[in-house]
Parts: structure tokens; C-alpha cells; sequence
């Protein structure tokens, strides 16, 4: 059988090979390019667990200051700011804004989601951050960590209090109560970084950090004599303050 090309089927072929043509362009593009990996995230819990010369911290048991006397602690509190973790390539993932820990507390965590991978570091300010700062505790819920529940709070003036230590010691001619408060935009101690070699995959993981209050009250470069010189709100003797957030954000390990 012999086909015979009118014009009507030269048009109809044409008309077919251009849609054919169309199609494979469409089909070309959509298969050029890998789609990226999916961000998967995983919960990671920072759990703060706290000692004084390598025992564990306990509230009203007695231990030895850097002078040899005897001295016990019935508070410490304290905040963190823009907990991060640090990938092994130097990126940051955020895990919370904001944390309040408290020493009372056999192990206070910080928790949140993060993408999965290799980390190097916990890295965190302490102190609360200036945009969180000028925030009214009464907003807050009284879960948060920011709430005027928690008592961390001096006013409009200072605002949120950075960091509390309480105790005593007991000198040779008396006990002398130490009290230290500090806070103020100052006092803010960016980016402390802890190394913390871990691998968050499925299921999340926990990691632990811990803070020696030894190590934060005798340093080279200051040991503190809290009988003599252990009473500050920060503006009453900003010496004090100034040098224990130094020493404190050297205290971690």
C-alpha cells in the first residue's frame, strides 16, 4: 500500500513531532538537577551537671574554699544564651534561644532540634542576650525560663539577673554569708565554647556538660576570698562581678 502525503498529513506529522520535541525539553530539565537532600532534625538534650573539685554539687555540704575553711552552697543559678552546636565544618545549629540553669537540680537540660551530622562543640553566651533583656518577665509563661516565676529579675534599671551564687564560710573568727549577683548588659559573655566531639543521627543523643565551681572560684589570673570580699549585685562592687563572670565562663569542661 502506498501512503500518500497530502498536505493535511504532512501537517498532522508536523504537528506531532513538535509536541514530541517539547516534551522531551521538559522532561530534560525536570531529570537535570538532583533534588537537594531532605534537613532532617533530631533532638539533642544539653545536660548541665554541676561539682566543686571534681565531687558532685550538693546544696549545705561541706566543702573546702581555696583558702582551706569550710564553706557550703545554698543557691546557684544561672543563664544561657544562644546555645548552639558546632558542626565539624564551623556551622552553627541553634538548639534554644534562651536557658535557665539551676544548680538544685541533679541535672538541669537544655533541649532541642537540630539537623543531623558531626559536631565538634556546645557553644553558649551567659548572660541573657539584649533583644531578650529589655523583654517584661511578666509576658512570659511561668514554664519559661525568662517568667517572673523564677525570681531572676532586679527591674526596669538592671533587668534580668545574669547569674546567682549563695553560701557561706566559715572564717576564723566567724561564718560569713557570700552573695553574688550579677548582671547588666556588661557583663554578657559571648560565645563560650565547650569541645564535644558527638554524632547526632537518628533518635537524637544527649550531651553532657559540666561546670566545676572550684575551677570558678580559683583561677590563675584570680582566686576569690569570698570572706573577705564575697558580697556584689553588681553595681554595689562591680569588681567582684566583672571578675567572677570571667572566671565563670572559664569553668566549664
Amino acid at each position: 500500500m502506498i501512503m500518500k502525503f497530502t498536505a493535511r498529513n504532512i501537517f498532522n506529522f508536523l504537528s506531532v513531532l513538535i509536541i514530541a520535541v517539547v516534551l522531551q525539553s521538559f522532561s530534560g530539565c525536570s531529570g537535570g538537577d538532583p533534588e537537594p537532600d531532605p534537613v532532617i532534625k533530631e533532638p539533642l538534650n544539653v545536660q548541665f551537671k554541676h561539682f566543686y573539685n571534681g565531687e558532685a554539687l550538693e546544696y549545705n555540704r561541706i566543702y573546702k574554699s581555696p583558702q582551706n575553711n569550710d564553706m557550703w552552697f545554698t543557691k546557684k543559678k544561672y543563664y544561657l544564651s544562644n546555645i548552639v552546636g558546632v558542626k565539624s565544618d564551623g556551622s552553627k545549629e541553634l538548639i534554644s534561644d534562651v536557658g535557665l540553669i539551676d544548680a538544685s537540680q541533679n541535672t538541669s537540660t537544655i533541649s532541642g532540634s537540630i539537623v543531623r551530622g558531626n559536631y565538634k562543640a556546645i557553644m553558649f553566651d551567659l548572660g541573657v542576650r539584649q533583644d531578650l533583656n529589655a523583654m517584661d518577665p511578666a509576658t512570659f509563661a511561668s514554664s519559661h525560663p525568662l517568667s517572673v516565676t523564677n525570681n531572676m529579675y532586679w527591674g526596669w534599671s538592671t533587668q534580668y539577673i545574669f547569674s546567682k551564687v549563695e553560701g557561706y564560710e566559715i572564717g576564723q573568727n566567724d561564718t560569713a554569708s557570700f552573695v553574688i549577683h550579677t548582671g547588666t548588659q556588661g557583663l554578657y559573655r559571648p560565645e563560650v565554647s565547650v569541645a564535644k566531639q558527638f554524632t547526632l543521627g537518628a533518635g537524637g543523643t544527649d550531651v553532657t556538660i559540666n561546670l566545676d565551681l572550684y575551677q570558678l572560684l580559683k583561677q590563675s589570673e584570680y582566686t576569690f576570698d569570698l570572706i573577705q570580699d564575697g558580697q556584689s549585685h553588681t553595681v554595689d562592687n562591680k569588681p567582684l562581678a566583672i571578675q567572677y563572670m570571667d572566671n565563670f565562663q572559664n569553668a566549664f569542661n
